[in-house]
């Protein structure tokens, strides 16, 4: 996920790469082997002075093929990088970032869900505040809310958070739903029942398939009634989803949570409003995380060539806010 925001970025700016690489030090370096070559092409009048810098010349013409070698080092470093990443440009080339489409996002979520610690960046100080907002808030059932625009690593995240070990001892059961925009309500609601029964290790009801909406709903509701639980809805796009499923699950006292991720800030301040819960806003990373991400990515973990660096940095102002926080 932060990776694909990452290398379609770097996509725009490789073809300049190759060009870079040549435009001052293979210049200079042709230039002195040009004049070397002019000055021993002059004939016998230059004979006795050549002889006399025979010297310097052989040390001059050392200097240039060791110039021409690094260049040429270099230049194959940059196609190394540009090929091994060319394969990511490619799938970046199709991701959803700048599209509609619910379907590939979809796929970008589950890659988002896979992702280990070392993969991340820029948020641990963010997964502290939601697991603060899920253990120690009110009695009553709340909805925690987190809202930015698509790429910015919500899901990435939230599920963090979902995976802390603090909140998993402290909810039980737990259910990680994705919704996206084409969702079916009872093919939600039997998710919903799906994943929970399989949480708790028991079969799920018989006749699910043909319950209708209510009655799935109420399976839902009967099965939380006295539990603390946590539910998160990934990827929620209109209020109206979050009116369609909230009534499944109860309010009680006993601390349950609803998580929900959305790219609509109306969406996440309505579904918090009745419960008084919070809304978090997913930010973009700071100039020296996005750094950080950018060389990871980019340089397979090895530092920017000092070459390349402010060709970079320059790269990175003029793209920071799209960085996910990662990412993917």
């Amino acid at each position: 996920m932060a990776e694909s925001a990452v290398t379609f970025l770097i996509n725009k700016i490789s073809p300049f790469f190759c060009k870079w690489s040549s435009t001052v030090e293979r210049e200079d370096a042709i230039d002195e082997f040009t004049l070397l070559q002019t000055c021993n092409n002059h004939g016998h009048q230059l004979y006795f002075a050549l002889h006399m810098l025979s010297v310097k010349n052989l040390k001059a013409h050392y200097r240039v093929a060791s110039e021409l070698q690094s260049i040429n080092s270099r230049i194959k470093e940059i196609f190394a990088v540009h090929k091994r990443l060319l394969p990511k440009l490619n799938a970046a080339a199709k991701c959803s970032i700048f599209t509609s489409s619910g379907s590939t996002w979809h796929d970008r979520r589950d890659d988002a869900l896979l992702l280990d610690s070392t993969d991340v960046v820029g948020i641990d100080k963010p997964k502290n505040i939601l697991v603060n907002w899920l253990v120690k808030g009110g009695s009553g059932r709340e909805v925690v809310s987190v809202t930015g625009m698509g790429g910015m690593g919500k899901t990435t995240l939230v599920k963090k958070v979902y995976d802390d070990v603090e909140v998993k001892k402290h909810f039980k059961p737990r259910a990680w739903i994705t919704v996206s925009q084409s969702f079916e309500v009872k093919d939600l609601l039997r998710d919903i029942i799906q994943k929970l029964y399989s949480e708790i290790r028991r079969p799920v009801p018989e006749g699910v398939d043909d319950m209708n909406s209510n009655k799935l709903k109420a399976t839902i509701k009967n099965l939380l009634q006295k539990r603390r639980y946590l539910i998160v809805l990934d990827d929620v796009w209109h209020i109206n989803e979050w009116e369609t499923v909230k009534y499944a699950f109860p309010t009680g006292k006993l601390g349950s949570r609803v998580m929900i991720t959305t790219r609509k800030s109306d969406v996440a301040f309505t579904s918090c409003s009745e419960s008084e819960g919070n809304v978090y806003e997913v930010k973009p990373l700071p100039e020296e995380e996005s750094w950080s991400l950018f060389s990871r990515k980019a340089f397979q973990g090895k530092s920017c060539p000092f070459y390349l660096k402010g060709f970079c940095e320059d790269i990175l102002k003029s793209v920071r806010v799209c960085l996910l926080q990662l990412w993917q």
